[in-house]
């Protein structure tokens, strides 16, 4: 009889051994997916982006539970930014809006959007080259521009809007710089008339920006040019008044 109940002790154990290490396999993917995640976020913290970026792919495609997909996906929008791979970063920033259109931190995928659009424009190819900045193309800018606009638009409370404000205000000081390169080559080439009609383009669009008082001097040495001292002297009065 001893032997029998010392039999079935033993049958008890090993299932329930059995079942604790069953549980553990079941749950060993989740296990090993929040220890690959917190590394991740350590070499994140270390700038060691090429690293954070090989352990969260290898998350995001071995999700079995597809548990924090999307804070893996904000992740990769980031680091990506970080490692100046802008078309990778804008691909993941498009999958997320495809998979939660709805997400609460929705606001945040926005203005990483517009920021790694602004980055394109700041490449860092520039930075490299002796190329004046102001004279690029600023066809990023525009388009960072109005992403920005967007998220202020439709997240009017967000805490990112603070920040995009000022970006935007970085944007049209830069852009009314690029017109303002156009405007003086036009005066170079004494196309007095194109130098006019920049200038008012110019002052329309950019109202607070140097540029526009810049470009004030120039629209008055035009109308001299082309003999309209009545306009010239007006624009002369008004310089004045600016720098008062």
């Amino acid at each position: 009889m001893k032997t029998k109940y010392k039999a079935i002790f033993i049958f008890i154990i090993l299932f329930l051994n059995l079942t604790v290490h069953c549980q553990t396999l079941k749950y060993f993917p989740l296990i090993k997916k929040n220890m690959l995640y917190e590394n991740a976020k350590k070499k994140l913290k270390e700038k060691k982006f090429d690293e954070a970026i090989t352990i969260l792919e290898n998350i995001k495609k071995n999700n079995i539970f597809n548990t924090d997909n999307d804070k893996i996906q904000i992740n990769l929008i980031y680091v990506y930014y970080k490692n100046f791979n802008f078309n990778m970063a804008q691909k993941t920033v498009q999958e997320f809006i495809s998979l939660y259109p709805h997400h609460p931190n929705l606001d945040y995928v926005l203005y990483m959007k517009a920021l790694i659009v602004l980055a394109m424009d700041k490449h860092i190819f520039f930075k490299i080259f002796p190329i004046e900045y102001d004279k690029n193309d600023p066809i990023h800018a525009i388009n960072a521009f109005f992403q920005f606009k967007y998220l202020i638009d439709r997240y009017p409370n967000s805490p990112y809007v603070i920040n995009s404000k000022k970006h935007m205000i970085c944007i049209k000081r830069r852009l009314s710089e690029y017109d303002l390169k156009i405007l003086k080559f036009y005066f170079s080439r004494k196309k007095y008339i194109a130098v006019i009609n920049r200038g008012e383009e110019i002052i329309q669009k950019y109202p607070e920006t140097l540029a526009a008082r810049k470009a004030l001097t120039y629209m008055k040495q035009s109308f001299f040019a082309l003999k309209i001292f009545d306009t010239a002297k007006k624009i002369s009065k008004i310089i004045s008044l600016n720098n008062n």
